[in-house]
């Protein structure tokens, strides 16, 4: 609400200023940014995508952060699939992105196999975010065709069914790079 937007600003202010110095961390160092369950107003979501907008982090999580089941969580607002995807496109240190319970619909499906595939990620988790349909049209667009750099993949919990099993054999098979595949809680026969 309109209350904590004071406390979003100061924060979105604090983030802005702050630069992780990636080249002095040490290699076991990751520069990391999480946002976790949390429910924003627009005003809010603009602030902190607009401070995160090429911050140079290593590794983004957003948890949680966008329940556009029905209009009323729409309304709640979060960290909107649209708003991820700007903060992961300005960002060219990225390796890995984790986005969990945020509803990632069809429309975003080709910008986000397309950032994928375009930036040095190595790990890739897509948690509980497709719903029926959306799952199997995410995976057969992120392995359909192209040369991933992917090391880990996570796709546990979007409703892919045995309907992209070809494609997901085929890619396995050429994929010498993949060491870690997780499908737990699909709708595989």
């Amino acid at each position: 609400n309109n209350e904590l937007l004071p406390h979003w600003r100061e924060f979105a202010a604090a983030l802005e200023q702050f630069t992780p110095a990636i080249n002095l961390l040490p290699d076991n160092c990751v520069s990391f940014f999480r946002l976790d369950g949390v429910q924003l107003n627009p005003d809010a979501i603009l602030l902190i995508k607009e401070a995160l907008i090429g911050k140079p982090f290593q590794r983004l999580c957003f948890i949680n952060n966008d329940d556009g089941n029905n209009a009323e969580d729409l309304a709640r607002g979060g960290m909107s699939v649209d708003a991820i995807l700007e903060v992961v496109e300005s960002n060219k240190h990225l390796q890995k992105l984790a986005i969990r319970r945020n509803q990632i619909g069809s429309q975003h499906v080709e910008r986000l196999c397309s950032t994928v595939r375009n930036y040095p990620l190595v790990e890739l988790e897509i948690y509980d975010s497709c719903g029926p349909g959306v799952g199997d049209q995410m995976l057969a667009t992120l392995l359909n065709g192209c040369d991933l750099k992917l090391e880990s993949l996570d796709m546990s919990g979007n409703n892919i069914t045995s309907a992209v099993s070809t494609i997901l054999s085929d890619f396995l098979a050429s994929n010498p790079t993949l060491k870690e595949l997780y499908f737990t809680h699909n709708n595989l026969d």
